[in-house]
């Protein structure tokens, strides 16, 4: 059960039973307790989450209270980045076996940004002792596409693994799922509980999925007794959490090599700086060249598609002109933000008015990209790439259509990484 989100109710003041939350982040004065991770059938532990605490006695003790306080300051980053290093600190000092993986709560954009001078030291010894795993939330994607992609990609360039939590909680994570492209996916075993039933064969079918192309694992969190221990069985977990296995607490003093470590599945592919998406599409198969009504008809079938899954895909879209690819006003992409659990478009001539539900964006005047028309339709299991470019004297466009996932992933990335707003 973790005790430390990111994402808690806001609306704490700054100052709480006399301590203020500067003098928090400026004193250091954030800990760390740590909840027992383990193997379900040989009960050993493998690794231990960090939750962060704040000043014992005090109301920003609790790390909801902490972290909204620090946002309202805006210290967020600044918070995050401390209580990353004290879980650092806390493992080092407690000789955690290099076997046994540490998870940390955080930000995936703060990863890779500077740190104060006096802490680079314990982040440079935990890059060479310890075993992280980033433990994220669909939301960092949701919110910021581009930063959260490049602290993931940093993160994983320095041998840290990836976890995405309370997968399931949100029809979000599950199509946002192939941008963590997560080593450990945390399902609740609440899901299998009361109005989680709803929503368990859709995450079930799509956790299981991710499971089987990458090798990823999954880890039941919230179990309290042995009827969750079921629970976690049934939702294909390997590993568990919850205060059947331990509250949190300080570290043991003494860690074992684990016999059946967290594993680390492969990276994606890195996108290079001159990808795009028809070039990435064009690297598995020549381009067919069509009139721009049947690129049209191609399009339009995607897009309606994507506004009626019954899965909230992913939709992204790169537009040369003022409407999207199908020539459907781009509008249209209200309709399938109401859907979808993510929609962007990338533009070459943006919108004058903002588009309700959706991430919009202005092509820089260089960029490749202002030469493409790209539709990207991706949930947990489908994916779809239409990309083309180019009008011959006819009229006709050069596009490739895929259904290659890692294909439409890599170009998904392209587009994504652009996203700043």
């Amino acid at each position: 059960m973790t005790l430390f989100r990111r994402d808690s109710p806001e609306g704490t003041p700054g100052p709480v039973d006399g301590v203020p939350v500067d003098r928090v982040v400026a004193e250091r004065l954030v800990t760390a307790h740590f909840q027992p991770i383990v193997h379900l059938d040989t009960r050993e532990v493998v690794a231990f989450e960090a939750l962060a605490r704040g000043p014992a006695g005090t109301v920003l003790e609790r790390p909801d209270a902490l972290f909204a306080a620090a946002g309202n300051a805006g210290l967020a980053w600044e918070l995050d980045t401390i209580a990353r290093v004290a879980a650092f600190r806390a493992a080092l000092d407690a000789d955690l076996h290099p076997s046994t993986s540490l998870f940390v709560n955080a930000d995936p954009a703060s990863v890779g940004r500077p740190v104060p001078p006096e802490l680079v030291s314990t982040l440079a010894e935990a890059l060479s002792r310890l075993r992280v795993f980033l433990d994220i939330s669909e939301r960092a994607l949701g919110s910021s596409p581009a930063a959260t992609l490049v602290g993931i990609e940093r993160a994983r360039s320095t041998g840290w693994g990836i976890s995405l939590d309370n997968v399931g909680l949100t029809a979000d994570s599950l199509a946002l799922m192939p941008f963590a492209r997560p080593d450990v996916v945390k399902v609740d075993v609440s899901l299998l509980q009361g109005d989680g039933h709803q929503r368990a064969p859709r995450v079930l079918g799509a956790v299981t999925a991710h499971r089987e192309r990458t090798g990823a694992v999954t880890l039941a969190s919230g179990i309290e007794n042995a009827e969750h221990v079921r629970l976690a069985r049934a939702l294909g977990a390997t590993y568990g959490q919850g205060f059947l296995f331990g509250r949190p607490a300080p570290l043991p003093t003494r860690t074992r090599n684990p016999v059946h470590p967290l594993p680390l599945i492969d990276s994606l592919q890195q996108v290079e700086a001159d990808d795009t998406p028809f070039r990435v599409a064009c690297g598995n198969g020549r381009p067919a060249l069509a009139s721009r009504a049947v690129v049209e008809a191609l399009a339009d079938d995607l897009e309606q598609r994507a506004a009626l899954d019954q899965d909230p895909p992913v939709f992204l879209a790169c537009l040369p002109a003022p409407h999207l690819m199908s020539g459907n006003p781009l509008a249209f992409l209200e309709v399938i933000a109401r859907s979808a659990s993510f929609a962007a478009a990338l533009c070459a001539e943006p919108p004058r008015h903002p588009v309700a539900g959706a991430h919009v964006q202005a092509l820089d005047n260089g960029d490749p990209l202002r030469g493409e028309w790209v539709t990207i339709v991706i949930d947990p299991h489908r994916a779809v790439l239409l990309a083309a470019r180019g009008d011959d004297e006819d009229g006709s466009l050069a596009y490739r259509l895929t259904f290659d996932r890692a294909v439409v992933v890599r170009a998904a990335r392209i587009l994504m990484r652009r996203i700043t707003t």
